[in-house]
């Protein structure tokens, strides 16, 4: 366990060296949500009016749009964005681990020290989550609780934290998804060549993904948490299967620099 931690530590202080990628992980989470909070909040002031409310309805019709339709598909885009983006960003930097190793010439004596492939992947993932999931936490779990409040959203309210099925999935669905994508990128990252293949491979399994993972664990909510739980637990097999599959899979001399 030790040896684990030192390895997702060592990741973990990688990723601090470069603030720009952290700063722009960060951004990226505060736009959509600052546009889509904009968006909710100027909706909730509108519908305190029942004037203002009947014109935008009748504009949205005009567009062949219904309001309630509208909503739906805003709530819904809001919570694929926040939850697929967990994932993402653990496929980036999972993606370049091993080979950022194979570049600095550390590589070799990782090799060497007295720790399996095992917990070498295990332990680049873990490095890989820390600062996303620390950004998930913190922005999702935050602009969910905040707009959720919103009386406006409150037919949509178990989208925003108001279900144990929501709670499933922002603790442990996307956490769960973002492990099977991340075990994924480091085991991809340790087999390819160069960072370029690397992240094309990443880019592909993770466009695969993302649809499901939006479509399971926002829209998924609605069926409960059984559905939650089983999606969790699917994902946290198949990434337990990545590493051990990866760790047999890597040979020293693929590892080499």
């Amino acid at each position: 366990m030790k040896r684990f931690i030192r390895i997702a530590r060592t990741e973990v202080l990688e990723h601090c060296r470069q603030p720009w990628m952290i700063f722009i992980l960060a951004a990226n989470y505060a736009l959509w949500i600052g546009i889509f909070g904009a968006l909710f909040l100027i909706f909730d002031r509108v519908s305190s009016r029942p004037d203002a409310l009947a014109a935008l309805r009748q504009q949205l019709s005009g567009l062949g749009v219904g309001l309630d339709a509208f909503l739906k598909v805003a709530t819904s885009t809001f919570g694929s964005l926040n939850f697929t983006n967990l994932p993402l960003y653990v496929a980036i930097m999972s993606g370049t681990s091993v080979l950022h190793d194979r570049e600095c010439g550390t590589m070799p004596f990782l090799m060497l020290a007295p720790i399996t492939r095992r917990q070498l992947l295990a332990g680049k993932l873990a490095g890989a989550m820390t600062i996303p999931l620390v950004f998930h936490i913190f922005f999702v779990g935050t602009s969910s609780l905040l707009l959720g409040r919103l009386e406006s959203l409150a037919p949509f309210a178990r989208k925003f934290g108001a279900s144990p099925a929501w709670w499933l999935a922002f603790l442990v669905g996307a956490p769960a998804s973002a492990l099977f994508v991340g075990a994924l990128g480091t085991v991809i990252s340790a087999l390819a060549r160069d960072i370029r293949t690397s992240m094309q491979y990443t880019s592909f399994f993770i466009g695969l993904l993302s649809l499901g993972i939006g479509v399971v664990l926002v829209d998924g909510i609605a069926k409960g948490i059984m559905l939650q739980a089983v999606y969790a637990g699917s994902c946290i097999a198949a990434a337990a299967l990545t590493i051990l599959f990866g760790a047999r899979l890597i040979s020293r001399d693929v590892t080499a620099p």
